[in-house]
């Protein structure tokens, strides 16, 4: 969907944010949580990826959905992101198959590759995966760091039951009758 549309989506849409410092997303999350407040975009799960000089990997830390849901629902995001880090530590290519269930659900290998690839020591990322989104008022809010070369937006947009896939392209849910 380009940039320049306005007004409410009403798409899932995966959206990544990648800081080129370790504290660059945990500013966004605070920027997201008024986005959110706002009411310009709803917030399905959302997590922060840090990784501070000196350390063997990057931190995650789950945003949403609150902890008194979150503990009971694992998270879609860390459980994509654990599987993309873990064919890139390896120096693997994602499973055909893998890459067949998360491109049914709107994410193209390719924009794992590039989250892999920004995620290096030193560097921070804001994963947010939404439904309806305002997009008039969430792109300028991303892109008024982008001039400066501190942030680069990345995006997918998922189809209705793109966050059900995605559930099922990482393991998470079993795959639908009809599609096993």
């Amino acid at each position: 969907m380009p940039a320049t549309s306005s007004g409410p989506v009403v798409v899932p849409t995966l959206t990544v944010w990648c800081y080129g410092t370790p504290l660059g997303a945990t500013a966004g999350s605070v920027r997201l949580r008024r986005l959110e407040e706002a009411r310009a975009l709803e917030v399905i799960d959302a997590i922060v990826v840090s990784w501070a000089p000196g350390a063997h990997r990057p931190r995650v830390t789950r945003l949403w959905p609150p902890a008194d849901v979150g503990a009971r629902v694992p998270s879609v995001l860390v459980a994509l992101l654990r599987t993309a880090l873990l064919a890139s530590h390896n120096g693997d290519p994602l499973p055909a198959d893998v890459v067949d269930r998360i491109a049914a659900a709107g994410v193209e290998p390719t924009l794992l590759d590039a989250v892999t690839a920004r995620l290096v020591p030193r560097t921070s990322a804001l994963l947010v995966l939404s439904g309806v989104e305002d997009l008039s008022v969430v792109v300028p809010s991303v892109r008024q760091r982008i001039v400066s070369g501190e942030v680069t937006l990345l995006r997918a947009d998922l189809p209705d039951d793109g966050p059900e896939l995605l559930r099922t392209a990482v393991g998470l849910e079993p795959p639908p009758p009809d599609r096993q």
